[in-house]
């Protein structure tokens, strides 16, 4: 759950698959950024667009919590870095 604790922040990265149905469809991605820190995209109706960027650069801003040890994300807005 996120609260007024969690922390609005802004990271550069790769999207990255991190779980798959027994079809073998992408179900969760995460934020891999360039300094090796990995951020879960909770899911919301802001990130079904990036389902489709997977290995694509963007800029994502979001809340951050942790669980368990991992740094999960609520994104608030997003854009693709044009290179």
């Amino acid at each position: 759950m996120f609260g007024a604790k969690d922390r609005l922040i802004t990271i550069r990265g790769l999207i990255i698959p991190v779980n798959w149905d027994e079809r073998g469809k992408v179900t969760a991605i995460a934020a891999s950024t360039f300094d090796e820190e990995e951020y879960m995209l909770d899911y919301n109706k802001k990130i079904d667009r990036l389902f489709s960027l997977i290995r694509k650069e963007v800029e994502v801003t979001g809340y951050v919590r942790k669980e368990k040890g991992k740094k999960i994300m609520k994104v608030q807005k997003f854009h693709v870095k044009r290179t």
